[in-house]
């Protein structure tokens, strides 16, 4: 070895032990009184992804002082008191807290039982793993089954600049062209340990006291009503906020502003007498006025849909200048991205009112799937963002019909995980979480759009009255705790054969894991034989990529199969008139239909699109479906079947799998057509034509095509 690669190797393995020294070494901030942890520079005892299980928090009392007269130092200094219960005996305490300055020295441990004189615990030494965010507090005496305890900590740090925790945001006034300074919480999904040491998991539930401490030309909002504002002893003008107990809930929904904000009631006469307030900075008040309108009618629509009162007494929305999603749906404190919740009348356009509204109806579904029940760990995250964007759709449908939000929204996500979820590279809608910096992965299109259609296939195949009761199941005997979704197919099940939607030999897990443990979903092959009107049914994982590819794929799906035919015309019946079923191998079936129609009569799969499944027919049914939608009868087929032929269509001919000459003599029709969505399926999938077709000699002949549907189209409509 020479002397310079020794050198090499030497400065490699120093600095090897240097990672591994600061992964457990305090690199908090240092504090406001200068004081810095007194940390143990110790490998970490406890290393797992996962808190330990041996305490759990009941309660938190939380007292947060938050600085917002001076720009160059806004602060928060607060105290943290947690009741604890021991579940087994443990000889330290884990929790998280990240970028926060504590003083060991100022930290109390008291048995809840034990008198004064009595008290023997105390924190021997500290621990930080900065990868895991667990903050480690090793104990002078073991804390013993099914004793309780009072854990109260000091902490603080700065108001962050990173949109997460407890961070600042600003405005300029417009009167005053003055820069205006307000905190604000964002904790979803794993940075309440940034705002308070907690116990920062989704199943750690605990009930929560917010006292918030500020200028008195401030506004305090947090979760809860306000119980009493009352001054401060040793700070003039200065006032604390206590607000009321909570209901319990996870870390990731708790939240707390400072502010100087205004705010519109909600004018109300429904039947649910929640207080409805909608805030924004005082210059932009006047565009609260919609989504006041908008969210006390979801709520209420909400509590008759799923049968359960909504818990809390009020909900604030509030607009924030600088806010990293759309929206955060925290119990009774709603915040949102400006854009997704002001609207001005005759300003703003008609797309974003109904994004507005769809963003509203969104965060409102969550106070039930999400807040109300929450998922035990974030693998389920589906469970949460799934049902979100689906009944958000029908909460936006039942205030606006006149939007067809459910059509559009329905076959837009559908439409758009057919081109997602054929990738090799997707991945489950349930997939395992191995550290917290997986989680904000999986806040995807899988989890909001998949989780949402697979949703919707269940309403359709389980029928609304077995669907609304199995959901009121679900969060009537999972209230205010955890829930995995194994406990959301039982209750599911529970009602499907309750109403007899499902044979007793069926259950939904069995249906379900199939679709939310796997990855893809599947295209079925329907071939007739039109003499003995037969038809046979298969199923593949569709990928856009080689048969050979695919035929490698030893996947199967419990397919709902909806059918109607020429004759017998029936587009509202979307209940499964059979199964494709898997073996014990999880090996697809063949299915054989009997009973199909005449042999001059097409059939279609798929009943408004209701199961997530393409469909692929014999050369014979394409034509038949041809001849008619190319006719003046096109109408009889329903709008969203429309759109699903010309996918299937376009998308079968893209992977060479059915000849293009079927896909644009179907398309011809859309001369005809005047509704939106059987468009978007074409545009979005000659898109992909137009990219590849762009470098050959034959662009020149699709563009002409395209340019004889689009001058139709666009002369149909010309004043």
């Amino acid at each position: 070895m020479t002397s310079q690669l020794r050198y090499i190797c030497a400065a490699l393995a120093f600095m090897a032990i240097a990672s591994l020294v600061l992964a457990f070494t305090d690199n908090e901030p240092i504090g406001l009184e200068g004081n810095r942890p007194k940390v143990q520079l110790v490998s970490s005892m406890y290393n797992h992804f996962r808190l330990p299980r041996s305490i759990r928090p009941q309660k938190y009392t939380l007292h947060v002082i938050t600085h917002l007269e001076n720009p160059e130092n806004l602060t928060f200094v607060g105290e943290v008191a947690m009741h604890l219960i021991a579940l087994e005996d443990t000889s330290n305490i884990t929790l998280h807290a990240l970028n926060l300055t504590i003083n060991s020295r100022e930290i109390i441990l008291r048995n809840l039982r034990a008198k004064e004189s009595e008290q023997k615990n105390c924190v021997r030494s500290t621990e930080i793993n900065t990868y895991h965010g667990y903050y480690i507090m090793h104990l002078c005496e073991p804390l013993r089954q099914g004793e309780e305890y009072i854990l109260t900590i000091p902490f603080s740090s700065i108001l962050n600049l990173n949109l997460r925790g407890y961070y600042r945001s600003s405005y300029v006034d417009r009167a005053s062209n003055q820069t205006k300074w307000l905190a604000v919480t964002q904790f979803e999904p794993a940075s309440a340990r940034y705002a308070f040491p907690c116990f920062d998991e989704p199943d750690f539930k605990a009930k929560f006291v917010v006292i918030l401490g500020h200028h008195n030309k401030y506004t305090a909002l947090s979760n809860m009503p306000l119980k009493e504002t009352r001054p401060m002893a040793d700070k003039k003008d200065w006032v604390w906020s206590e607000f009321e107990e909570s209901v319990p809930m996870s870390t990731y929904l708790v939240a707390y502003t400072v502010n100087d904000f205004a705010y519109v009631t909600s004018e109300t006469s429904l039947k649910n007498k929640v207080q409805f307030r909608t805030w924004a900075r005082p210059d932009a008040i006047e565009q609260c006025k919609y989504a006041a309108d908008v969210g006390p009618k979801v709520l209420q629509y909400y509590e008759d849909i799923f049968n359960i009162k909504f818990p809390l007494d009020k909900i604030d929305e509030i607009a924030i200048p600088d806010f990293s999603a759309g929206a955060m749906e925290n119990w009774g404190l709603v915040t949102y991205r400006e854009t997704a919740l002001l609207y001005a009348e005759n300003v703003s356009s008609l797309e974003n009112k109904q994004r507005v509204a769809s963003v509203i109806a969104h965060e409102l579904a969550h106070q039930w799937f999400g807040n109300l029940v929450t998922m035990k760990w974030w693998q389920d995250l589906w469970l949460n963002e799934g049902f979100a964007t689906y009944v958000a759709s029908l909460g936006v449908e039942h205030i606006n019909p006149e939007w067809r939000e459910l059509e559009k929204e329905s076959v837009g996500n559908t439409l758009a995980i057919f081109k997602l979820d054929a990738l090799k590279s997707s991945h489950p809608i349930s997939q395992e979480i191995t550290h917290t910096n997986k989680i904000e992965e999986i806040f995807d299109s899988i989890s909001y759009k998949k989780g949402s259609t697979v949703l919707r296939m269940m309403h359709h195949f389980l029928g609304d009255e077995a669907f609304r009761a199995g959901l009121h199941y679900y969060l009537k005997k999972h209230a205010y705790a955890n829930a995995e979704q194994d406990d959301l197919w039982m209750s599911l099940t529970e009602a499907a054969h309750k109403y007899r939607t499902l044979p007793k030999t069926f259950d939904i897990k069995t249906i379900m894991d199939s679709w939310t443990l796997q990855t893809g979903y599947p295209i079925i092959t329907v071939t007739r034989d039109y003499d003995r009107k037969l038809a046979k049914v298969t199923q593949i994982r569709y990928l856009l990529d080689t048969i050979a590819s695919r035929d490698a794929e030893r996947s199967c799906w419990w397919v709902p199969l909806s059918y109607t035919t020429q004759t017998e015309i029936d587009f509202a019946a979307t209940t499964p008139k059979n199964w494709l079923q898997c073996s014990g191998m999880n090996e697809p079936v063949t299915q054989t239909l009997k009973d199909m129609p005449d042999q001059n009569e097409w059939i279609i799969f798929n009943v408004q699109m209701s199961g997530l499944y393409k469909v692929k027919y014999d050369e014979r049914n394409w034509n038949m479906l041809i001849e008619t939608l190319t006719s003046d009868d096109y109408r009889k087929v329903h709008v969203i079947n429309r759109a699903h032929l010309i996918d299937d269509a376009l998308t079968l001919a893209w992977t060479g799998d059915q000849d293009y000459d079927i896909a644009m003599r179907l398309i011809e029709y859309l001369v005809r057509e005047r509704e939106y969505i059987p468009w978007k399926a074409a545009l979005d999938n000659l898109r992909d034509v137009n990219r590849i077709l762009r470098q050959t000699p034959e662009y020149e002949y699709f563009k002409v095509s395209a340019t004889f549907l689009k001058e139709k189209h666009y002369n149909f409509w010309k004043i």
